[in-house]
């Protein structure tokens, strides 16, 4: 009792203090349970056997956050997000980290900025084009070719991002990843997405961090039917080693289950070419159970997930 009044007195200082402030704080997050299993072929790191991990998140990764914005006046806010990274449903580990998402920025008309470590252009324009929200079972990025992964990472360090207000569905923006966080040298990121009714398109690009390396670039669409959902991209990875390749997929709700879909990617470099199946039922606007399936050619890689994703 003497917890629960404390609870609900530091509760109502902090109501009092944000509606002084003008400000506000929003906790989210994430919660992915499954059980998933991934076997190799000949050329697979477990030389053929399986392996299968329970209660791990296959789907997305489980993680919570915390975004908050102040009304500064004058149409500008002062903007935060901080995201833990790493979070497991097997043992409740790690300690929170927000090696996800830990920037601060401000917004206006003039449109928005965030500084400090954030997502990639990649991720934050080209998400949206992986039409099973970037599962394990990606098709892209089991063949190599996904932007939400290049350079091996969504975020990136040190970086000094703004993009434009959104005039009637079409906003660009442009980040300067700092060196010493990007292997001593400095990278620059540009995008251009427009989205208005079916349609979206998008445009992202990051030039080279070594010498050896080449411009990362990727263009992708995708259009709306209403019966069913199409996309296709072209990317070109950041060296000839990891690729370029193109990518199709669909997605259309078929009887009681949400969504089924499938999506198909091929390395012309690397000569990989990954197939994804995937399905997801809704319980409701924030549960999901859901099947995800991928094959991939070169090492004969098949993996599958199912489980259940739920957000707050």
């Amino acid at each position: 009792m003497k917890f629960k009044q404390h609870f609900l007195a530091l509760a109502a200082v902090m109501a009092c203090g944000g509606a002084m402030a003008q400000s506000s704080v929003t906790m989210y997050g994430v919660l992915d349970v499954s059980v998933g299993k991934t076997t190799d072929g000949k050329f697979g790191m477990n030389g053929g056997k399986s392996a299968t991990s329970p209660a791990q998140s296959y789907h997305t990764p489980t993680r919570i956050g915390f975004r908050g914005t102040e009304d500064l006046g004058g149409g500008l806010k002062a903007n935060f997000n901080l995201e833990s990274g790493g979070l497991s449903l097997v043992d409740g580990g790690p300690s929170l980290n927000f090696s996800r998402e830990a920037w601060v920025g401000l917004s206006g008309n003039f449109g928005s900025t965030r500084f400090g470590r954030t997502s990639s252009f990649g991720t934050q324009g080209h998400a949206r084009f992986d039409l099973n929200g970037i599962s394990t079972s990606s098709a892209m990025d089991n063949a190599g070719i996904s932007p939400v992964t290049w350079y091996g990472s969504s975020r990136r360090s040190a970086q000094l991002q703004y993009v434009t207000p959104n005039f009637s569905g079409f906003d660009a923006g442009v980040s300067l990843v700092l060196a010493g966080n990007n292997e001593d040298q400095r990278s620059v990121q540009v995008r251009a997405n427009y989205g208005n009714g079916p349609l979206a398109v998008g445009y992202v690009a990051e030039t080279k961090r070594v010498a050896g390396n080449r411009t990362a670039q990727a263009v992708a669409g995708s259009y709306d039917f209403g019966v069913a959902k199409v996309v296709g991209g072209y990317v070109v990875r950041e060296t000839e080693a990891a690729g370029k390749g193109v990518y199709v997929g669909a997605v259309a709700p078929v009887g009681a289950v949400t969504n089924v879909g499938f999506q198909h990617a091929r390395n012309s470099e690397t000569e990989v070419n990954a197939t994804e199946l995937f399905a997801n039922y809704a319980l409701s606007k924030r549960t999901s159970v859901y099947v995800d399936f991928v094959k991939r050619n070169g090492d004969d890689r098949k993996s599958y997930g199912v489980g259940l994703l739920h957000t707050f």
